[in-house]
């Protein structure tokens, strides 16, 4: 992928930032730092003046102690790029390489003099462009599943106004390793369609039913790791937030009535908009009388789930279309 000299420098400064991410000591630091480049790369990406994206980025830059601190690290390790493994052709030409960044209120934005130089990280940023800062935010998150829009999943969990009244707690359970839904292919005829959702394992089953809630235009996400809220996966709707459970059993297995209710419980606390059970199998009497008592509580069974995959579900009143079957 890094053909040349400096593809190859680009690549070095994109380990360097990423590294000194990786290196806060603090998770929520990180997650600082991955909302930092998210919106430094809409300032890259912006058609305005050199000079406006310098002013905005440096801004960024020192609006946290914990981004300051990463941009001070960078700076540092180039400042002593002479002592840093990059190949010699490298080393013989990164001066040259940075000086070439375009002019700066009338001044070279370059970097000659690289030791105590004001403004290299944002330099650095406008050299890399919105390409480069993407390859950053993919090596911080490091999850082999994730994809680029990771980044804005976070953002959205520690910052959208939607989740204000969701515990911290809630929160760190659902930003923990988000992954991107997946929607896996599967057979169009009927019986062997559910055949094939029973036996799915149990973590690609719930990519593959958030990936319904992602197709409908929500930002959804499946939290892969086990928490104390039972939770698979989430989503975003202008509403609020939705909460999803997802539980490939066995035909015969009905999702009961304690399940129904811990899940209800989650939800009202939490403030969710909607609840979502999803399941392989089908619900108890009991189940379906419990989930009956809130508007919260959505259970999806077999005969509904099967319907989602000829009638994508639209959730444009926070429910979903073919509900509910016992």
């Amino acid at each position: 992928m890094f053909d040349n000299v400096t593809d190859g420098i680009k690549k070095w400064l994109i380990g360097l930032f990423a590294s000194a991410i990786k290196h806060t000591s603090r998770p929520e630091d990180r997650v600082v730092a991955i909302r930092w480049l998210s919106q430094s790369r809409d300032v890259v990406a912006r058609d305005i003046r050199t000079i406006d994206k310098f002013k905005q980025l440096n801004a960024l830059i020192n609006s946290r102690t914990a981004i300051v601190a990463v941009a001070n690290s960078v700076a540092e390790a180039v400042s002593n790029y002479r002592k840093s493994n990059l190949p010699w052709s490298m080393k013989v030409a990164l001066p040259a390489t940075l000086a070439a960044i375009p002019l700066v209120g009338g001044q070279a934005a370059g970097i000659a003099a690289f030791g105590g130089a004001v403004g290299v990280p944002v330099l650095l940023l406008i050299f890399l462009g919105a390409a480069g800062i993407t390859a950053i935010i993919e090596a911080v998150v490091t999850s082999p599943e994730a994809q680029t829009h990771i980044a804005e999943i976070i953002d959205v969990i520690i910052s959208d106004e939607r989740l204000r009244r969701a515990s911290a707690e809630m929160k760190a359970a659902m930003k923990e390793q988000p992954i991107d839904p997946t929607r896996f292919a599967m057979p169009v005829e009927e019986i062997a369609l559910r055949q094939h959702l029973l036996d799915m394992n149990p973590f690609d089953f719930e990519r593959h039913c958030m990936s319904f809630f992602q197709r409908a235009g929500l930002q959804a996400w499946v939290t892969p790791k086990s928490n104390d809220f039972g939770l698979d996966g989430c989503a975003i709707h202008p509403d609020g937030l939705m909460i999803a459970q997802c539980k490939r059993n066995a035909t015969e297995n009905k999702v009961g009535r304690p399940t129904v209710q811990q899940f209800k419980g989650v939800a009202e606390e939490q403030h969710a908009h909607r609840g979502f059970i999803i399941t392989t199998s089908s619900f108890t009497e009991d189940a379906v009388n419990s989930a009956a008592l809130t508007d919260r509580i959505v259970l999806i069974a077999m005969d509904d789930l099967v319907r989602w995959h000829t009638e994508p579900p639209s959730f444009d009143s926070g429910r979903a279309t073919g509900e509910m079957s016992v």
